[in-house]
């Protein structure tokens, strides 16, 4: 028996993996949510969502995937997990291959007309709209950043042939801001904020309500869950770190829910383990 099960859950609450079906739609993330996707149906360009380190950027990439799977037979999407290239050439030669293109040239100018060619052809004579998604932008230098500048000014006169969307860590501000002419390309910008008090309580039910529970005492008290936002910050991926880990307390002590003093104690243990 798994775990979960223990205590009467279906399916594992608080799992890392960015599952769209565990999304919490805050009002943020919600809201951003909906503007990619109106920015991709109005065939915008480049879009850049920026947030901290575990306040679900990637998850909303996935989301955003999802989104498109039923309702989007017009688009091809195509996603970058991991931007690092030692130089242009490097960048190129992934793009075509991404895009399942052949030929062995590395000249720097046949592999663009190349990436053009296939832009033409899938988007005017094919009727599809191309996405490029890439997650960890921050990753990228000035090199990709201005392959991805030439791919945006691939267009007709009345449409685009590739939209961009880039999900990045803060720092991506400081590149935006040294290439004037991609920080104008932008045409929907954002950034992700922490959960407030209330999105982080209704965080926690939301996964436990989607992972099936079904008891008839609450897992975790309302002071429980005023503390686990007082010490992640709202960030949604400490959230689900804490919460795993204080599940896993409750079954280790055979305790019945998580309370305030599981909590503290959870904390204390943390800050202990990680002295010195």
């Amino acid at each position: 028996m798994r775990y979960y099960e223990l205590i009467g859950l279906k399916r594992e609450p608080f799992s890392m993996t960015p599952d769209p079906e565990f999304f919490f739609e805050s009002k943020a993330h919600g809201e951003i949510l909906n503007r990619l996707e109106i920015a991709l149906r109005l065939n915008r360009g480049l879009s850049v969502i920026m947030g901290g380190i575990g306040t679900g950027k990637t998850t909303l990439s996935r989301l955003l995937l999802s989104r498109f799977i039923d309702f989007g037979k017009d688009f091809q999407f195509y996603l970058i997990m991991d931007p690092t290239w030692e130089n242009t050439r490097e960048f190129l030669v992934y793009l075509k291959r991404l895009f399942g293109l052949r030929g062995s040239s590395l000249y720097q100018s046949e592999m663009l007309n190349q990436l053009e060619n296939f832009l033409i052809d899938t988007a005017i004579k094919k009727g599809k709209q191309i996405v490029l998604i890439i997650d960890e932008g921050q990753k990228m230098g000035s090199e990709q950043i201005e392959v991805i500048r030439t791919l945006l000014n691939f267009e007709t006169n009345s449409r685009k042939l590739i939209q961009v969307v880039i999900f990045a860590q803060p720092e991506f501000k400081e590149v935006i801001e040294a290439h004037e002419n991609f920080k104008d390309r932008i045409a929907f910008g954002s950034r992700i904020p922490p959960l407030d008090r209330e999105d982080t309580i209704s965080f926690v039910d939301f996964r436990i309500d989607q992972a099936g529970y079904e008891g008839d005492e609450a897992l975790f008290s309302r002071e429980a869950k005023e503390m686990i936002f007082q010490q992640t910050g709202g960030y949604p991926r400490k959230i689900v770190n804490m919460c795993h880990h204080l599940i896993v307390d409750m079954l280790v002590y055979n305790n019945q829910s998580i309370d305030g003093a599981a909590v503290l104690k959870r904390i204390n243990s943390d800050e202990n383990n990680y002295a010195g």
